[in-house]
């Protein structure tokens, strides 16, 4: 196994937008009509743990409206995310890249309001409104704090939500003005949050159904403070200290069933790609669970960035299907860019690879070879099935063979210690290409040991 640097992943990314390109239908200016375009829902869930849906095995946590998606469309069982939280998470799926090379390591924080993703680095909602796409967010943004990052100002025609890495969901008269309308703070907002971000999406869709629109739907749910609505608690009040966390994950599934139900009643759902995710692995302290896999948010093991992922397309995407095969939250980009009839330009720099043949079952292949990690001192590294990981401070390095131990219970450095080493040249050269963190706590700090 030769280390694979990263501008020869480039290389390689260039010659498959080249050939994905090619085997798309060219579209002429005459077909923007709305009809002829597909819509794009994006539901991302903040801190949900790979098995807390149903469709990844939950049976303490119903999730029906969350597993619709996956039941007309496919499972991702090995869908990652390009980091273990949740601010370089979202600047990485939001435009295609490895957020580390526009110095994006960590949460947005501090007194410097210029961190934030740079503004001459495209978002996906920013190329579709080039595209002719009417752009919307509701729910959490996180990506800086001065104005020029905000979302109306990053290619979302209406927004409403908070900029922050978490927000209460009992806004009521809103006195930190943390909750907003485009650029204006919400007077006030009676309803618990997730169900006021399920009404704002359906409501969106309701006044935008005869365009073509992107919709980002960002639930701070089931990110703390754990708080959740009376009626909720009761039918979890049995699960003891999952109580709190299972009823905001079902109070958030409900809401999605009405995004669903609002596209159905507008009769474009068959035209509508809607895909599921989470930001990052769960929380264990706050009662969530990654299933089978080890670890939890802020750390590299699986549990940290394997996140459960469900899509589905009407005619493109076969219902009730699933695939082990590995892909990533950056991938996002530049498969919406081409389903919606647009073009990857190398000067983007994207990482993600255009997977929808992966999405529809006509390939099993992986898009990648390779997927990097680092948040500051946890960082890791996949090559096909093998895996090098420093998840925590403090903990041994570990090697693990995916296919074989998903759960990363037997670490097998002792026996490759070739294949490690490999492993931890390819880490080092791609760190050090992208560059160290240019702000934010880990600042200039790459740690490697």
């Amino acid at each position: 196994m030769k280390p694979t640097r990263y501008r020869t992943l480039k290389t390689a990314r260039q010659l498959a937008t080249a050939l994905a390109l090619s085997s798309l239908p060219v579209l002429s200016a005459s077909t923007s009509a709305a009809a002829e375009k597909p819509n794009f829902i994006w539901i991302v869930a903040d801190d949900l743990g790979y098995g807390d849906t149903g469709f990844n095995g939950s049976t303490e946590i119903p999730t029906p409206n969350i597993d619709r998606i996956a039941n007309d469309g496919v499972n991702m069982t090995c869908a990652y995310v390009s980091a273990p939280v949740c601010g370089p998470s979202r600047a990485g799926y939001h435009t295609g890249r490895y957020q580390q090379s526009f110095g994006h390591e960590g949460n947005v924080g501090g007194s410097d309001k210029n961190n934030g993703t740079p503004t001459d680095v495209i978002m996906i909602q920013e190329y579709l409104q080039t595209l002719g796409y009417h752009t919307g967010l509701m729910g959490k943004w996180h990506d800086g704090k001065a104005q020029k990052f905000f979302p109306y100002n990053r290619g979302f025609d209406e927004f409403f939500g908070f900029n922050n890495g978490a927000s209460s969901y009992w806004i009521k008269n809103n006195p930190k003005k943390m909750l907003l309308r485009n650029d204006q703070p919400v007077e006030s907002e009676n309803e618990y949050l997730t169900d006021a971000i399920g009404r704002e999406a359906v409501d969106f869709i309701n006044r935008n159904h005869d365009k073509p629109f992107f919709l980002e739907v960002a639930f701070n749910a089931p990110h703390a403070p754990m708080s959740a609505k009376d009626e909720d608690l009761e039918l979890f009040k049995d699960l003891g200290h999952r109580q709190t966390i299972a009823a905001m994950i079902h109070c958030m599934d409900v809401n999605i069933g009405k995004i669903l139900d609002a596209l159905e009643t507008h009769n474009i759902a068959d035209n509508t790609m809607v895909v599921v995710f989470s930001d990052n692995g769960g929380k264990l302290e706050h009662g969530g669970t990654n299933g089978h896999l080890r670890g939890e948010k802020a750390g590299t093991y699986e549990g940290g960035m394997r996140v459960p992922f469900a899509a589905k397309l009407t005619g493109t995407i076969p219902a009730g299907s699933k695939s082990d095969v590995p892909i990533i939250s950056l991938d996002l980009f530049p498969t919406i860019a081409l389903l919606a009839g647009g073009e990857i330009k190398d000067e983007w720099k994207l990482d993600g690879k255009n997977i929808i043949d992966v999405l529809s079952s006509k390939s099993q292949k992986p898009p990648h070879q390779t997927f990097f990690w680092r948040y500051g001192p946890s960082w890791a590294i996949r090559h096909g099935d093998m895996k090098l990981v420093r998840a925590l401070t403090g903990e041994p390095i570990g090697l693990f063979n995916l296919a074989k131990d998903p759960s990363e219970k037997n670490n097998l450095i002792e026996q490759n210690p070739e294949v490690a080493e490999t492993l931890r040249k390819q880490w080092n050269d791609t760190s050090r290409e992208i560059g160290p963190p240019a702000w934010g706590r880990f600042k200039g700090k790459i740690e490697r040991d």
